[in-house]
């Protein structure tokens, strides 16, 4: 369930575009393991939204299976939120631009995320219900495992430490 390539550097692109990167956090490697995290949990979130749209009769028992994905990858998720967040201050001269950037990221995440589910959207309805049964065991099973699927890019990410 990776996502395509195109979106994996949009978090590198858009820390490149501001002119601000502090050189001492080195190649684009860590932000380009941290947006292939980041954005795979984008694609679930609008494959949720894409199947709820759908199929509103089953968006009680995707809510249920996303929440149990997510009970399971809370811990990951909140250090994703800090780490994009160190990026994007550490992307901004001051607390002003912070912001400013906050939600420039922000708007292009959600850009992304709405992208996706629209993108899921215009495919032929056949195949669909099957495919948003086929997410919502995804999420339940073993093979939604975030630490697995994402290990070597969890291991660059690890590579530096989080502030405590």
């Amino acid at each position: 369930m990776r996502i395509h390539s195109l979106a994996a550097g949009v978090i590198c692109v858009m820390l490149g575009s501001t002119g601000a990167a502090p050189a001492a956090e080195g190649s684009g490697d860590y932000g380009t393991a941290l947006s292939r995290i980041y954005f795979a949990h984008q694609r679930l979130l609008a494959l949720r939204e894409a199947c709820d749209q759908v199929f509103p009769a089953q968006a009680k028992s995707a809510e249920k299976a996303y929440l149990a994905w997510q009970s399971r990858h809370k811990a990951l998720l909140n250090e994703l939120e800090a780490r994009l967040t160190l990026m994007i201050r550490g992307a901004s001269k001051d607390e002003r631009e912070y912001m400013r950037n906050v939600g420039k990221y922000e708007g292009s995440i959600l850009e992304y995320r709405t992208g996706q589910r629209e993108e899921i959207l215009a495919q032929p309805r056949d195949g669909m219900e099957q495919g948003c049964a086929d997410f919502r065991n995804y999420l339940t099973g073993s093979g939604s495992d975030f630490h697995k699927e994402y290990a070597e890019e969890l291991r660059e990410l690890r590579k530096r430490k989080l502030p405590k």
